[in-house]
């Protein structure tokens, strides 16, 4: 089996770590803020950029790709259909190339296959271009700091411990408008009703960009908007007041989190439960839950929830099937008296199942339901890896 280094921990492909580090934060940004209201856990190890031991979907990935774009035009470097068409190529070569540093993401390679609806996003995304470029040098105004539109603005406090790059910056007749670019969907229904509204945490990241600008200008923003790949604006109301309060809840959680990871008095598996924050909807998307003992714990004081389709247990079986395709059944760590099957596996995907392993101490996360109850299918994200002892 082949080692790689995940956040400086020497492990090797398809046997899982028994823990992944905890670094003390030095700056919260208004992304990172939305995530520590969640989990603070997944937060500070997604900060340390620890390699994820599940693979980053192809649509993040894409995301990244238009968002790159977008950044370009503001620097200058697309300035029409033939730069674009080369920005794209290049930034896609360059996600792909990190893709295939990593043994959970290389069959995820071209991602103009695994990535949904690619056509389409490159097409929105070209159609957003064109609309920046269009509008690139707006008529000079007389308010606010900034005299002409300005992409990747750095905004923080005087002490530096929070702070972010906003996306960009417009001058209007009222004052500068603060916008940041979604490649993702907006919208989201409120709890009990069909009415839709930007994501909370969308909102939240603007008004913390808000509380920056005004500790970086001594003033506030005219206005504050989301903008999605689709060329829809979405304006977030705000009042000083809420985003100051947010702006200082940051700074309170980023103390409350350094204090606790370098408390010399508390161990590892108490910084964990104090920093984590198990639930179905919070743990399907994170890429960190293998190695989260909380997560594991919270699975098994709520086996009735709807936690992501992942396993833990003993290898009770594992078989090549006429197809080339494997089969394997487990029997839980919990739930003894269930077992089990995941179908339709590549073996070369899965260096966990190679010819070679031994280990009987099995994970399976992400499958694919299938008809049956107790069984399951590979999915595109499907990653398997034996316990380290």
């Amino acid at each position: 089996m082949s080692h790689e280094t995940c956040g400086g921990v020497f492990i090797t492909q398809g046997i899982l770590p028994s823990v992944l580090p905890l670094e003390p934060m030095g700056r919260i940004s208004p992304s990172q803020f939305t995530i520590l209201k969640k989990c603070k856990l997944r937060a500070i190890w997604a900060s340390s950029h620890v390699r994820t031991p599940l693979p980053v979907p192809p649509a993040a990935r894409l995301g990244t790709v238009i968002h790159k774009i977008l950044e370009n035009v503001g620097k200058g470097s697309i300035t029409g259909d033939e730069s674009f068409d080369s920005a794209w190529s290049s930034c896609v070569q360059h996600e792909e190339a990190k893709m295939n540093s990593s043994w959970t993401e290389k069959h995820l390679i071209p991602l103009e296959k695994s990535a949904h609806n690619y056509e389409v996003k490159k097409q929105q995304c070209l159609l957003t271009v064109q609309r920046m470029i269009s509008t690139a040098t707006p008529p000079p105004v007389k308010s606010g700091p900034h005299k002409r539109k300005i992409y990747e603005v750095w905004l923080q406090t005087p002490d530096g411990k929070v702070g972010g790059y906003a996306d960009a910056i417009v001058p209007a007749e009222s004052g500068d408008v603060i916008i940041d670019y979604k490649t993702g969907s907006v919208l989201e229904s409120g709890p009990g009703t069909h009415e839709l509204n930007v994501r909370e945490n969308y909102q939240m990241q603007l008004k913390l960009y808000a509380a920056l600008y005004n500790s970086m200008y001594g003033g506030w923003p005219a206005s504050l908007k989301v903008a999605g790949i689709d060329g829809v604006f979405h304006e977030i109301p705000f009042s000083p007041e809420e985003c100051s309060g947010l702006l200082d809840e940051a700074c309170q959680l980023l103390t409350e989190i350094n204090f606790a990871i370098t408390n010399d008095l508390m161990s590892y598996d108490l910084v964990s439960r104090h920093l984590a924050s198990p639930s179905p909807g919070i743990c399907q998307f994170c890429l960190y839950r293998p190695c989260c003992p909380v997560y594991w714990e919270g699975r098994e004081a709520e086996p009735e929830a709807e936690w992501p389709n992942d396993v833990k247990g003993i290898l009770e079986e594992k078989k090549i099937l006429r197809n080339g395709l494997m089969l394997v059944k487990l029997t839980p760590d919990v739930q003894k008296s269930i077992t089990i099957t995941v179908n339709g596996l590549h073996p070369d995907r899965h260096p966990a199942l190679a010819p070679g392993s031994t280990s009987d101490d099995m994970a399976v996360f992400s499958m694919s339901h299938d008809r049956v109850s107790g069984n399951y299918r590979e999915g595109l994200l499907t990653t398997i890896y034996t316990r380290a002892d």
